[in-house]
């Protein structure tokens, strides 16, 4: 498993095996046995997931489970349990008690190496908890259009999501784990998709979850540290040293501790993504 943290998550109906390696551009794929799955077709859906785990997975994956307080949450936690191979991911839906973590954590713990846990947060319920549910999740994923439609406002609105957004972030941050921004859902709107995802990636989330392939390459760039955003990062740590890490100045930037640390943190990210 990698620890590389994500740019982009790609949402894939586990009713269709064909699609799951079909978009290798995203960093992750997730196969979703949730809402991508009508109630009918939850056996069908498993066994789909059965046959592809249980043959050889080359790429990096997600599997986004029912609710636990749904039956078929439970099935889901069964079929995880008897994989040969399992997914890099589990991604929770309707999460509302850090409790409910630590029963999936428990149901799927090996000697070897387990699933991260990622948390959708998607309800007011979630977000009342999510500095306990950030506390014992491995990674936040902010699901807008059910947290939207819960409060009965128009889904894809920046305004009426923004506390949202700056709760998860925040509390991701206290807990030192990635978080990632919801889909965006206008499919044709490239200078929409490219705006969110500048300003998601200014309030701190990590990478955004996408519905169609050809949102990822705009994603993976926009959470690529580009070109001049690395140089200048280096040029405000050289200055830093230079100045015996005094506050300094670079050009018409005052620079000090606060500004050293966010340029190695996109340094490092840098060197992640080109490795």
């Amino acid at each position: 498993m990698s620890n590389l943290v994500p740019r982009s998550l790609l949402y894939c109906s586990a009713l269709h095996p064909e699609q799951y390696v079909k978009s290798a551009l995203a960093d992750v794929m997730v196969i979703d046995l949730e809402d991508g799955v009508p109630a009918l077709q939850k056996a069908q859906a498993r066994s789909c997931v059965a046959q592809f785990y249980n043959s050889s997975v080359i790429q990096r994956t997600a599997l986004r489970i029912n609710p636990l307080r749904d039956n078929q949450g439970l099935l889901d936690l069964l079929l995880v349990q008897s994989l040969n191979h399992r997914p890099e991911f589990i991604i929770m839906a309707m999460t509302e008690a850090a409790a409910e973590i630590d029963v999936v954590r428990a149901n799927l713990n090996r000697s070897e190496e387990s699933p991260k846990i990622l948390v959708t947060v998607e309800t007011p319920g979630c977000l009342r908890n999510i500095h306990d549910i950030a506390s014992s999740a491995d990674g936040l994923i902010f699901g807008s259009a059910d947290y939207a439609a819960s409060l009965g406002v128009t889904i894809g609105g920046w305004n009426n999501m923004l506390h949202a957004r700056a709760s998860i972030v925040s509390a991701g941050s206290a807990a030192g784990i990635p978080v990632f921004d919801t889909a965006y859902f206008q499919l044709d709107n490239e200078a929409g998709l490219l705006q969110e995802c500048c300003d998601v990636r200014n309030m701190g989330f990590s990478g955004k979850t996408a519905i169609h392939p050809k949102q990822i390459p705009l994603i993976n760039e926009m959470f690529t540290p580009s070109n001049a955003e690395y140089e200048h990062a280096l040029a405000v740590v050289q200055a830093a040293e230079n100045s015996g890490e005094k506050i300094t100045k670079l050009k018409n930037l005052m620079v000090g501790p606060p500004f050293v640390k966010q340029a190695k943190k996109v340094i490092q990210r840098a060197h992640e993504l080109r490795r």
